[in-house]
């Protein structure tokens, strides 16, 4: 049963949140418009009680949220500060799309890392990873990365992938935030940083051609056909090298352990006709495949030449000698940091930022 006292002290609560929520969003449009400039001295308690008709204690509740957004920082007796780096000038976020206990992609995880080690680097650059945020409303990715939006703490987004699974959701409709997502072609709102394929299968193919290879077999995955099929095998003809339909295998990455007996059995000596160049075009089954090598009995690179896909700096396991070509995660954040940086000073940078290829033992761009 409420006592005569309870509806008032409800609405006292609510009027005292109300005047956070006022205080907070005044301080920090301050700072994002820049009004009160990094290093700038806010008003004291008593100057922003009087300005808000507030009382100390919800004052000093605003400047505490402020503090754990990243906004302000508190100098004792010489009093409140706005922080020399805001949130929305340098934290970033990184969104990939799956979800805990599932089997993840090599290149997210390597995305990851090379998130956080921006992190841990000296500057003030931040870039949080949101796991998990694949459009389920309920994913304690997804809200975190909501919360940071409306709080205005992003200076920007990179998806790890094309972030369909998200276009009617904050994470793609909030506005006043770049993004950038790792995919060929840009779409509403989005821009594409694109792996440039291309660049990738010509230079396994001239390294084949150098190497005087002539039968290339190809292990691929889920997405490197049609088009990407079609252009690798006018490759091999410009080239004069050749393939067969039962050379070209299709397997899943999530499910890779198949790529073992696939490659041992395009290998086995039994085979009346074998390649001598073999292209494993994702690093999800280089594991299983040079291990069905090494069981087919093939000397490597005496017998066949095995250029792999590696998502550097962080390659797969291999138990033979192979070539890595690929793509430095390094550098693919690089180029969307850089990428929302310009898009945020104005300078119209274009909607495609491409990203070259490179072997292992070539410098990064």
């Amino acid at each position: 049963m409420r006592t005569p006292n309870e509806p008032e002290r409800a609405d006292r609560g609510a009027r005292s949140t109300y005047q956070q929520d006022r205080i907070i969003a005044s301080v920090r449009k301050g700072i994002l418009d820049g009004s009160w400039a990094p290093g700038t001295r806010l008003p004291t308690r008593l100057e922003m009680q009087v300005r808000f008709s507030a009382a100390s204690v919800t004052v000093q509740r605003a400047l505490d949220r402020l503090i754990a957004d990243g906004f302000v920082v508190s100098r004792g007796r010489l009093g409140t500060f706005v922080v020399e780096h805001p949130p929305s000038t340098c934290h970033y976020a990184l969104f990939i799309p799956w979800e805990p206990g599932k089997e993840t992609v090599h290149f997210w995880t390597a995305l990851a890392n090379e998130a956080r080690a921006i992190t841990r680097r000296a500057g003030p650059r931040r870039v949080s990873v949101f796991v998990g945020a694949n459009g389920n409303a309920d994913s304690e990715g997804q809200r975190r990365l909501i919360r940071d939006l409306r709080l205005q703490r992003l200076a920007g987004i990179i998806f790890a992938v094309n972030p369909f699974q998200v276009m009617d959701t904050p994470v793609v409709t909030h506005p006043g935030v770049p993004r950038i997502a790792i995919m060929d072609t840009p779409i509403k709102g989005i821009a594409a940083a694109a792996l440039d394929h291309d660049e990738f299968f010509a230079k396994a193919l001239d390294h084949f051609q150098a190497r005087r290879r002539t039968r290339v077999a190809v292990l691929s995955v889920h997405g490197a056909e049609g088009q990407y099929r079609k252009r690798t095998l006018d490759g091999l003809a410009a080239r004069c090298l050749v393939t067969r339909p039962y050379w070209w295998h299709t397997i899943d990455p999530v499910n890779a352990i198949g790529a073992r007996a696939i490659a041992h059995l395009l290998m086995n000596r039994s085979q009346h006709e074998r390649p001598d160049a073999l292209l494993i075009s994702d690093d999800n089954l280089v594991e299983h495949a040079t291990e069905g090598l090494r069981a087919s009995g093939v000397r490597v690179p005496e017998d066949v030449d095995v250029v792999v896909h590696c998502n550097f700096p962080w390659p797969t396991p291999s138990v033979l000698p192979v070539r890595r070509l690929g793509f430095d995660a390094r550098d693919v954040l690089d180029r969307c940091l850089q990428w929302i940086d310009a898009t945020r000073a104005g300078a119209a940078p274009g909607q495609i930022v491409r990203v070259p290829a490179r072997f292992e033992d070539e410098s990064s761009p």
